[in-house]
């Protein structure tokens, strides 16, 4: 006998039924069902943030046409506008709350197996819920899951997750991202600001905001820093953040490169944030003007921000993001510039960048003209 959860999308609650509502199970009957129709479908899933869209009913309209055909063979019985509408008679397109218990069996699948390099990176800003004459307030939500399959690894996680997405305002479907990098270290947010002076010595300080979602506490983040000039020795020295106390390591260095750790203390316990800083004196921009920030973690937010002091007129400005295949973009759309007095100021942002990608920026001065 069937057991549907009144308004609730009809595709969420016939995976229930089948047990098919993790997304590593998902996928697997996915595929099968793909085998029947053409082979060349298989692996061509929805990504987690995806399939977390349709079922929470917050996709506008249906899926791709290759999906919808898939889902009625994994579905036999019920078309793809049947599945996509509420189980309670509402048309496609509704909208319902982000269940905790989703957050943490995507937790609990991250923890058992660490994200692969090409998850799905990316949100769409939440509509507003507006109550209108009459309404009636929505039950707060539980931070709880109603099963016992779930870890208490896990459960801790999602909970601390759920928190931070009502402190930070994050949308659901960001919330859902981030449970799905469970078992690794995201950068929130990576700030780096580039001071340079008339002579090319420059001063380079970092920000991060570090969310820790392993189950062993962070004490130890490692980082390294490369320059094409130098003068002397690159010193680096930890800043202020407020918090935790940050001492640095020096690893490994030659005239131009120094791999170092930032040492935590106290540590940045399983689902828990921090801010840490840090600053290097020593580096020099002389013939060619460029700054290549490379991605070690999954990073939410990245700006990079130059003041390039005296410098004349600015030839040209770019700024290009690599990504983990090799392939390139420009980021012109994310970068700014202007004058401050006499010194060149350019900021450039990206957001949702991936381990192994990098963005650059690049320019060029004209002194003689200034």
């Amino acid at each position: 006998m069937e057991n549907r959860v009144p308004g609730s999308i009809l595709l969420k609650s016939l995976l229930q039924e089948r047990h098919w509502q993790t997304y590593r199970t998902f996928c697997v009957e996915y595929d099968k069902a793909a085998r029947k129709i053409d082979p060349h479908l298989v692996g061509t899933w929805p990504s987690r943030a995806q399939l977390h869209r349709w079922l929470s009913g917050s996709l506008k309209g249906l899926p791709y046409p290759d999906h919808c055909r898939i889902l009625e063979t994994m579905l036999p019985g019920h078309s793809a506008q049947q599945l996509f509408g509420m189980s309670g008679g509402q048309g496609a397109g509704g909208h319902t709350a982000s269940e905790p218990a989703d957050i943490f069996e995507a937790v609990a699948e991250g923890l058992d197996k660490p994200p692969e390099q090409d998850v799905e990176w990316g949100w769409r800003r939440p509509e507003a819920n507006v109550v209108g004459n009459g309404g009636v307030a929505a039950i707060p939500v539980r931070m709880a899951t109603p099963d016992s399959e779930v870890t208490p690894a896990s459960r801790e996680l999602g909970q601390k997750l759920l928190q931070l997405q009502k402190i930070m305002r994050l949308s659901e479907e960001e919330t859902h991202l981030l449970a799905g990098l469970a078992g690794s270290v995201v950068e929130m947010s990576m700030r780096v600001h580039i001071d340079i002076n008339a002579d090319g010595s420059a001063r380079v300080a970092y920000q991060h905001e570090v969310l820790n979602l392993t189950t062993r506490p962070i004490t130890r983040i490692p980082r390294e820093l490369w320059f094409r000039y130098t003068k002397g020795h690159l010193s680096i020295a930890p800043v202020d953040s407020g918090g935790r106390r940050v001492a640095i390591q020096r690893v490994h260095e030659t005239p131009t490169i120094v791999k170092f750790a930032c040492q935590i203390s106290p540590a940045i316990q399983s689902g828990d944030s921090a801010v840490l800083g840090y600053e290097c004196e020593g580096g020099q921009f002389l013939e060619q003007l460029y700054w290549r920030q490379s991605i070690q973690r999954y990073t939410r937010h990245l700006t990079v921000r130059v003041r390039h002091r005296e410098a004349g007129v600015l030839g040209q400005c770019s700024a290009v993001e690599e990504r983990p295949d090799g392939s390139e973009s420009f980021a012109s759309e994310d970068l700014l510039w202007d004058y401050e007095g006499n010194d060149i100021v350019m900021t450039v942002t990206r957001d949702y960048l991936r381990p192994n990608q990098s963005v650059t920026l690049r320019w060029d001065v004209d002194r003689a003209t200034a």
